[in-house]
């Protein structure tokens, strides 16, 4: 009864645009999920992914608390939100819940219920690891040392996640944000690693890792051009989908739609920056950590813009 009245009341607060954009959006992964529209068959890619938009100023840079940190992750222990220390193992298990170590099923990942805690756990603690902060940390680690044991760790921890998540199934492939927050740290990732030129793909099996590192990244660009939360959900999350899409069309520009997808990703930003911020600059959550998460976001694109 709770969940009728919660719908109903949904739908008095959006306007007829929206509940028809609602019902397009279910029509379209019902499609999805019998197998329509999907990107199973990525293209093949031409040009290369050579941009690099980080330039770390190592003069004077203390580099024990980063090979620290990634030491850490190579030991299985990871830090999730409140919960530290935690032996999750290396790799750990993509699709289970840190938290209550429940796993989620591979089933359609849009059409699967995440919310339900008997289903997925605590969403938000699984989605976090699935962010890959911890892959920035062993690029950032490979970087300062060139030592042979972060880049055996980069290639264990991309592989695993393609063979324990592939596309489209399971939660990580639910919601555009998280394919945007881990699209930002794929491509610092790849910048540090050293783009199209790195040492990780010239390595025994490097051509084959390279070639699903690019699948999946056009399959995570392909799945964020087409589920945008618009209308009444278009708040920090729709910044975050626009500017992972912007990243990763610029990071790698491999694909022709890539440039279309690019274009669409700025006029979104831009139209955003104003409809989202008050004149003077705050952001209209009214809440602290959103307005450092967007104008973060804003600073990320802007810089990779240049």
């Amino acid at each position: 009864m709770n969940r009728i009245a919660w719908t109903v009341n949904r739908l008095r607060c959006m306007s007829m645009a929206e509940v028809a954009y609602r019902v397009q959006t279910k029509l379209h992964t019902s499609a999805e999920a019998l197998g329509f529209g999907l990107a199973k068959v990525v293209p093949p890619t031409s040009g290369d992914a050579t941009l690099s938009w980080l330039q770390p100023e190592l003069e004077d840079l203390d580099a024990e608390p980063y090979l620290g940190r990634a030491d850490r992750v190579m030991a299985g222990r990871f830090d999730v939100f409140a919960l530290e220390d935690l032996e999750l193992g290396f790799p750990p298990q993509w699709n289970g819940d840190p938290k209550t170590g429940r796993v989620a099923p591979l089933s359609f990942g849009k059409t699967l219920n995440y919310r339900d805690e008997a289903v997925a756990g605590d969403i938000k603690y699984l989605w976090e690891i699935n962010r890959h902060r911890e892959l920035l940390w062993l690029a950032q680690a490979w970087y300062l040392t060139g030592e042979e044991r972060y880049l055996d760790a980069v290639a264990t921890l991309l592989r695993s996640w393609f063979e324990q998540c592939p596309y489209p199934l399971g939660v990580n492939w639910t919601s555009s944000l998280e394919h945007s927050v881990r699209l930002m740290h794929w491509s610092a990732a790849w910048s540090l690693l050293g783009g199209d030129g790195a040492r990780l793909f010239a390595r025994e099996g490097g051509e084959e890792l390279r070639r699903a590192w690019l699948d999946s990244i056009f399959q995570h660009l392909h799945f964020i051009a087409g589920h945008f939360s618009l209308y009444s959900s278009s708040n920090n999350h729709l910044i975050g989908e626009f500017a992972g899409l912007f990243i990763g069309a610029c990071t790698w520009p491999l694909w022709p739609v890539c440039e279309e997808w690019r274009r669409q990703a700025q006029a979104g930003l831009e139209a955003q920056t104003q409809r989202q911020n008050f004149p003077d600059g705050f952001n209209r959550e009214q809440a602290i950590w959103y307005h450092h998460e967007v104008a973060e976001l804003f600073f990320l694109c802007g810089r990779i813009g240049r």
